[in-house]
């Protein structure tokens, strides 16, 4: 049998990354989280691999940049408690198979998991745990011990959505630290509106587009968006509205629409690229008012010159520089959003393109990747496995 800690060849720590979302494509954050990790000069210091549900975005992406990936479902609901053995089974089979150094969890489920596995199975292999939403966790015993206790570290992708995470009476979880989420700069930049993308989705190249690709779930009020865009107040000029959601997302919204009388909305699925579609808009807008901690997709848009209309919830706060780069609004006001799109409706072209330029240079200089790879290096050495970090 494999003791913890584990010999196994090679010189480099290894690290398993897990994730529960079981979507193809799916996973959000979460899924965005680990493609940075896995993308990055992180492999040059330790060898990756991944859990995650067979045929999920994390494990298709895992497979294909050659990471050691494994399938592994993370029940979490009550009533699929009858699932929960199975799954400790199979991950104690993957540690067994792979014997990594350090377990990454990031999300509530697979630490659920995870947690058992170690109890059951007496494993003391360190855990940490990135927490990508913003949640108030239960200051009671199971949880002091499960977040203190069975999980080491904590990391936090921002310093609003911890702060309002860590409200009383909730827990505050030990050891923890903020490393704010990064985009890929290089991947993510401005670029002129696509002309096949155009044709597609039936826009001219000067008419004026919103959009969003953050999703359509119920916390991301793109009905919210839609609500205000039928009672803004600049009728002198139209624009149109690009939204990115799945089949019954997009059915519920064009039912909204029918209700608005809108008729100027446009939707796209998931796509692993999406910077064709998200080129033809001009003004991005993420009005979440519940989990979220930063948007992965606001900081995505940004780095692309998109200036963003946004909700000031948790850390969407720490994105948006009210009237230098886009408009920060309460959130659930539908007359601040209606407000705000007749504001950018009225800019001229040269001020639009230097809130578009501000932007950008926001998403350079604060939302890096490299800042974020800098800090998990230093994370990973010092507080997991407290090595010196003279050379890191």
């Amino acid at each position: 049998m494999l003791t913890d800690q584990a010999a196994h060849t090679g010189t480099m720590k290894r690290i398993l990354l897990t994730n529960f979302h079981p979507q193809q494509g799916g996973g959000g954050g979460h899924a965005r989280y680990i493609q940075t990790i896995l993308e990055s000069d992180l492999r040059s210091d330790f060898e990756f691999g991944a859990a995650a549900p067979e045929g999920s975005g994390v494990w298709a992406r895992g497979r294909a940049l050659g990471v050691p990936t494994f399938a592994c479902a993370f029940p979490g609901h009550v009533k699929e408690i009858a699932q929960f053995p199975g799954a400790i089974r199979r991950f104690e089979a993957i540690y067994r198979e792979w014997a990594p150094d350090l377990i990454h969890l990031n999300g509530s489920r697979d630490q659920g998991i995870v947690v058992l596995w170690k109890t059951w199975h007496r494993r003391a292999v360190p855990c940490v745990r990135t927490h990508h939403a913003v949640r108030n966790i239960p200051n009671n015993a199971y949880n002091r011990w499960a977040y203190g206790r069975v999980v080491q570290a904590h990391i936090y992708v921002g310093h609003s959505a911890r702060n309002i995470s860590w409200a009383e009476p909730a827990l505050k979880v030990p050891n923890s630290r903020v490393i704010p989420n990064g985009v890929d700069v290089k991947f993510w930049h401005p670029m002129p509106k696509d002309p096949e993308h155009l044709a597609a989705l039936g826009i001219g190249p000067g008419e004026f587009v919103f959009g969003s690709h953050a999703g359509m779930g119920a916390h991301k009020r793109t009905d919210l968006f839609l609500r205000a865009a039928a009672r803004h107040a600049r009728r002198d000029r139209r624009f149109k509205i690009l939204l990115r959601g799945n089949a019954g997302e997009i059915e519920a919204s064009r039912r909204l629409c029918r209700e608005l009388r809108l008729d100027n909305v446009l939707y796209v699925q998931y796509a692993a690229d999406p910077r064709g579609f998200l080129s033809v808009i001009d003004v991005g807008f993420i009005l979440s008012e519940a989990i979220e901690a930063i948007s992965f997709a606001a900081r995505e848009l940004m780095a692309m010159g998109k200036p963003l209309i946004s909700s000031n919830y948790a850390g969407l706060v720490e994105n948006v520089d009210d009237g230098l780069n886009g408009r920060l609004v309460e959130c659930g006001d539908v007359d601040g959003v209606a407000e705000a799109i007749d504001w950018f409706l009225g800019l001229d072209a040269a001020t639009l393109a230097q809130l578009s330029c501000n932007a950008r240079l926001k998403a350079e200089h604060v939302f890096s990747a490299e800042s974020q790879v800098r800090k998990l290096r230093r994370f990973y050495h010092a507080q997991v496995f407290g090595l010196s970090t003279s050379n890191v």
